[in-house]
């Protein structure tokens, strides 16, 4: 990478386009289908829980000054273990990354462009992946600072249009099932925004107190942004609909109406969410090439950028088969297999960690 270091307000960005990523399109569904009315609380609960895991990534570095996600793991496994626990991170990425690209094929091609192949998208956009890869991190930043201003904008307008259609009736009575299915649903969103990623680019950051305030800053901007999206679906549209649209959000941009003359402004929507998703990807793509790259301790990563291009289309081919496929692996595997990665491992690292420094203070 050419790395010339971030500056905190770059790493904030990142760290909201991570956070909103490809959620903005489909987590009002899910948590709408758990916890119905109620979903909009279930959103703050994932924020908080989402705040707690941020919070334990700080720890980390700070427990691991000045190491990335994959030294982390050599620091404190040892570097046979260490390795044996990167590759298991790798397949995590690699699976997310190739599953993302999947999921932006499907989108654009059954409601956008159903006469463009599915293919000829994932590869358009997987060439401009790999084009920022061979730039380096500090061009994808810039691009985010571009970026930012244009999301938050097209987002606030989306938002003050949705206000005449509210229906408040839609989220009455207010916790009707109890807390209970409100935190389960909270719990399995919040293992969908894989924060761990940034791990990875924490050590870039120029001024180090900045990166944790950009951390949690980025966390909650994007989480809050979330959590409206999911208020306003369920206002607008209703627990029923909320629950059974593959893209809500995007059904939800589509009822604008205003005057019957501002209307069908659900291209500005989807502006937004590839913009937040190209972010996510080129972060999941960046961790891959600098894993491969401590794997394999090559000098450089750029030797990697097309076979891992290859690898990522590959799978994205053979995983995203259907909605109805993935949403079944969604809500039965993948929110248990991401808590592995962004919960109970770094726990026990952490856990490592905090021991040794007891024990070396003495």
């Amino acid at each position: 990478m050419r790395e010339n270091g971030l500056a905190g307000r770059q790493f904030f960005i990142m760290t909201f386009g991570l956070t909103v990523g490809t959620s903005i399109l489909v987590t009002p569904a899910g948590l709408a289908g758990t916890a119905g009315g109620d979903a909009w609380l279930s959103s703050l609960v994932s924020l908080m829980i989402n705040m707690a895991m941020v919070a334990l990534y700080i720890v980390l570095t700070r427990l691991y000054p000045g190491r990335t996600l994959f030294e982390i793991h050599e620091a404190a496994l040892g570097t046979w273990a260490g390795k044996a626990l990167t590759l298991l991170y790798l397949f995590y990425f690699l699976i997310l990354a190739g599953t993302l690209l999947g999921n932006l094929g499907f989108f654009l091609s059954s409601e956008i462009m159903p006469e463009t192949p599915i293919e000829a998208i994932q590869i358009l956009f997987l060439a401009a992946v790999v084009m920022c890869a061979r730039l380096g991190i500090v061009v994808l930043a810039r691009v985010g600072e571009l970026m930012f201003p244009w999301v938050i904008v097209l987002f606030l307008f989306l938002a003050l249009a949705l206000l005449p259609q509210i229906d408040w009736n839609h989220i009455k009575p207010v916790l009707e099932k109890g807390w209970a299915p409100v935190v389960k649903a909270g719990l399995h969103s919040a293992m969908f925004q894989e924060l761990v990623v940034l791990l990875m680019f924490i050590p870039l950051v120029r001024e180090g107190k900045k990166a944790s305030h950009g951390y949690l800053a980025g966390t909650a901007l994007g989480s809050l942004m979330l959590s409206t999206v999911v208020l306003l679906s369920v206002l607008v549209l209703g627990v029923q609909q909320s629950a059974n649209s593959t893209f809500p959000a995007f059904a939800l941009a589509k009822t604008i109406n205003i005057g019957n003359f501002l209307q069908r402004v659900e291209g500005l929507l989807i502006t937004i969410w590839v913009l937040t998703f190209f972010m996510k990807t080129m972060l999941l793509f960046f961790s891959m090439l600098k894993g491969f790259q401590t794997l394999c301790r090559l000098k450089s990563y750029q030797p990697l950028v097309y076979p891992l291009a290859m690898l990522v289309l590959v799978i994205a081919w053979n995983t995203y088969i259907n909605t109805v496929y993935v949403g079944e692996i969604i809500q039965k595997v993948w929110s248990v297999y991401s808590m592995l990665h962004v919960l109970v491992i770094p726990l026990a690292i952490a856990a490592i960690g905090a021991v040794r420094k007891r024990l070396t203070s003495r």
